[in-house]
């Protein structure tokens, strides 16, 4: 079956594509350059986790506890 995947192809010949996708077996692939700039850059998984950990950082998320370890222990203490 052909399919058809959106990619980003960096300056440096780098191809990321824009969505996983999963074979069987290796395949052939054919690129088409496109004119247009793409709307969208893929970030690195540890871009976007970086991210997320500076967004918590920004809304203040667990800026309540006092005392991390207590905390920690409290929750534990929950699951038995």
């Amino acid at each position: 079956m052909i399919q058809t995947l959106e990619a980003i192809i960096e300056t440096t010949g780098k191809v990321s594509l824009m969505t996983e996708v999963r074979l069987k077996e290796n395949r052939r692939a054919l690129v088409t350059i496109l004119e247009e700039l793409p709307k969208v850059f893929p970030k690195s998984k540890k871009e976007n986790l970086r991210a997320v950990f500076e967004k918590m950082r920004e809304v203040g998320m667990f800026s309540e506890i006092e005392n991390p370890r207590q905390w920690q222990k409290n929750l534990r203490n929950e699951w038995e």
